[in-house]
């Protein structure tokens, strides 16, 4: 699959939804709950002209949108794609790219902010020559791992998250994806202190177990940053965000979060102020806080066909991936790649762009946030 993301976090006043040039098609997501996503009929992504107004109104509407029959892309199409969501383009000269948090994940040399994911072995794929056996293969059946893309490591983290199905098995191998504003709507009223004057501490930890739910973390020792994949990590001190945000675009009040947890302190604590709670109580406190919200009833489960591409944005969204036990054993397929489970790249779509390219939808989202020591609480609600 391809996966893009473009950054941006937002508590500032939004501005308003843009508005549709054209119309796009959309239906609900297949075999989902009707309150968040929606498929999008009839668009090809490749084409010359795409309805971007619309598709940025629908994203930012709906969180998640579905696209079939998009096995035709190539890379520099899904970054077109991706483009369209980027909130700041001056926001770049960091050169943070996305880097997939747990699992390191192999780029394409042309396409920097494109990696593949999953299990596979690719043989000059767009110039990739790599073989990942994944990250997902001692899990147990029922193991989540919840998260909003970047938010451990990268500041400020993905706004958009795309992914394109390459190859898929024949049974498993599914994404999971709830609605962050439903969370936020079903937080229990008894948590202490109250989610809107929280914010967590996240960090890539060296080794670390995953509760089965996925929300949050059983132990953790060391740093991901000062291991031989440090390499791979853009904060090894890792992230603050909000429990609870704004969303940009649209206005919605949503959650975030990763499992990635550290700890957890209180909105405009001063640097250096000790957390409110530790590892262990800020772990019970986000396993808590989202429990209402990953309710079995509210989960959209996503089986993958080739030429599917998904988009999401990661302020809205939660997603998780799915352990490999179902398709275990299936024989691999011969070059250019050979994949297990889904093949997926990331685009961040975090490079230079020349302000005369961005189009209306893009400018309006760019036109909306600040540099980046202002970034990070704008886009998560708090000036």
């Amino acid at each position: 699959m391809l996966n893009s993301v473009s950054r941006g976090l937002s508590t500032a006043t939004p501005s308003a939804m843009p508005r549709a040039a054209s119309t796009v098609a959309l239906r609900h997501l297949p075999s989902g709950p009707s309150h968040f996503g929606r498929e999008v009929i009839d668009v090809d992504l490749a084409a010359p002209t795409l309805p971007a107004k619309a598709l940025v109104s629908a994203l930012y509407e709906h969180g998640v949108l579905l696209f079939r029959n998009q096995d035709h892309l190539t890379p520099s199409d899904e970054m077109r794609f991706a483009r369209l969501f980027t909130h700041q383009s001056d926001d770049i000269d960091g050169g943070q790219s996305y880097t997939g948090g747990a699992g390191t994940q192999h780029r394409l040399p042309e396409f920097p902010s494109i990696a593949l994911v999953g299990s596979y072995r690719v043989q000059d794929f767009y110039g990739l020559t790599a073989e990942s056996k994944g990250v997902y293969n001692d899990w147990h059946p029922e193991q989540r791992a919840w998260h909003c893309d970047g938010l451990a490591d990268t500041d400020p983290p993905p706004d958009l998250t795309t992914m394109r199905c390459l190859k898929t098995p024949s049974q498993g191998g599914e994404t999971l994806f709830a609605s962050g504003v439903k969370a936020a709507e079903l937080l229990p009223t008894t948590l202490d202190p109250p989610p809107e004057d929280v914010q967590i501490n996240y960090r890539l930890f060296g080794e670390y177990e995953i509760a089965r739910e996925g929300t949050h973390l059983m132990c953790a020792s060391g740093s991901k940053g000062d291991t031989s994949a440090g390499w791979d990590v853009n904060l090894s001190d890792g992230t603050t965000v909000p429990l609870v945000v704004r969303e940009l675009v649209s206005g919605k009040r949503s959650m975030v979060g990763t499992y990635h947890v550290a700890s957890l302190g209180l909105i405009g604590d001063a640097a250096g102020t000790p957390p409110q709670l530790g590892f262990e109580g800020a772990n019970r406190y986000v396993a808590e806080a989202w429990k209402p919200g990953l309710s079995e009833e509210l989960i959209y489960k996503h089986k993958w066909c080739v030429g599917d591409l998904v988009a999401w944005s990661n302020r809205l969204v939660i997603h998780t991936a799915t352990s490999t036990a179902a398709y275990q054993g299936e024989g691999k397929i011969a070059y250019p790649y050979s994949d297990e489970i889904t093949a997926r790249a990331r685009a961040s779509a975090m490079e230079k762009v020349d302000p005369t390219t961005i189009s209306d939808s893009a400018r309006l989202n760019g036109a909306c946030c600040g540099r980046r020591e202002r970034v990070m609480r704008r886009s998560l609600g708090l000036d």
